[in-house]
């Protein structure tokens, strides 16, 4: 009687209890669902009901027939599919339905041929005279979109040609500096100095030592062929007139008055600016030396300088300018007013 009841509870504890595999429930009856086993030898022998040629192939082979299983079955095979081959008029016909495939399938061909490996291989042969030999390579020659502008060359040499020529005429300034005060040195203690000339120092408004004649109290700033004027040359203004000679030539103060600067300077080299009684100031660039020192007074037509090729030059020569009221005048017009005149 207990065995009973136990039975019976453990057989409603089955049924309250289903099988799950990975989440899924099972039925009742999966045990009888399951696939019946089937032995080797049964599924070998209905893969060989599938397929008799193997078979028969295998049945030869055991029985030794080797000859006909490697050369009369194969050569019966192809007999059989030269017999069945197409017709030329069957295979014209199928070029001529399939043409738009089949030349979808050339041109697909060409591409693919095209973009593959290179296969050849190079001649490694000496060229003849004139001869081209073309070379695969394996990428294309990389180029760069924007190649470097030489303009930061070009820049970099020009400034090292300012810098130069700055040094040069700092140079120069130097010593022509340091001789003009040796020489002052030597003329205030009595020593005679070859630009003093041959005739003594004489009061203001007079002739001085190494000077040119005056008329009125004005002289010509050079000697020498006038070669350019005053007003636009070359696309820019010429703010002067240029007075060609020899490296060396005397330039001459053109009024009384008072050295306000001499030294280097942008484009001129060497130059002297003096400011004359009326204001007026004189502009004497392109020197290869001067004389005076910023604050000397110096008398018209004194010896100031000379003559040289330095700056923004194209040779010897004096570059001469007045301005008044800070404006740039024509220094032939203003000789001319002076009653001097250029040959």
């Amino acid at each position: 009687m207990d065995t009973g009841k136990g039975a019976a509870e453990t057989g409603s504890a089955t049924k309250r209890r289903p099988v799950s595999v990975n989440g899924r429930i099972l039925p009742a009856n999966w045990r009888t669902e399951l696939p019946s086993k089937v032995g080797t030898r049964d599924r070998i022998a209905e893969w060989a009901a599938r397929y008799p040629l193997v078979t028969e192939v295998a049945g030869e082979l055991r029985s030794g027939e080797m000859r006909k299983v490697f050369w009369r079955r194969p050569r019966a095979q192809a007999e059989d599919l030269w017999t069945r081959r197409p017709s030329r008029e069957r295979v014209r016909q199928v070029l001529i339905e399939r043409r738009v495939l089949i030349a979808g399938m050339l041109a697909v061909a060409v591409f693919v041929a095209a973009d593959g490996p290179f296969g050849g291989e190079v001649d490694e042969r000496p060229l003849a005279p004139g001869e081209a030999l073309h070379v695969a390579i394996a990428y294309p020659p990389q180029l760069l979109p924007n190649p470097q502008s030489v303009r930061p060359m070009l820049d970099a040499i020009a400034a090292g040609e300012q810098r130069r020529e700055a040094q040069v005429v700092a140079a120069a300034a130097r010593a022509t500096l340091e001789r003009a005060k040796a020489e002052a040195a030597a003329a205030a203690s009595g020593e005679w100095q070859d630009w003093m000339g041959q005739r003594a120092p004489v009061v203001p408004g007079a002739m001085v030592p190494g000077s040119t004649p005056s008329l009125g109290g004005f002289s010509l700033p050079a000697k020498g062929v006038f070669t350019s004027g005053f007003g636009s040359r070359w696309g820019t203004m010429h703010r002067g007139i240029d007075i060609a000679g020899p490296i060396g030539s005397p330039i001459y103060a053109v009024a009384d008055g008072t050295v306000v600067e001499a030294g280097p300077a942008q484009g001129f080299g060497l130059w002297v600016r003096i400011r004359h009684d009326d204001g007026t100031i004189s502009i004497y660039g392109h020197m290869y030396d001067f004389f005076v020192s910023q604050g000397e007074r110096v008398p018209a037509g004194m010896q100031i300088a000379r003559i040289g090729n330095r700056g923004d030059s194209t040779g010897p020569h004096l570059h001469f300018e007045i301005v008044q009221n800070g404006q740039h005048v024509d220094p032939q017009a203003w000789l001319a007013l002076h009653g001097l005149r250029l040959d």
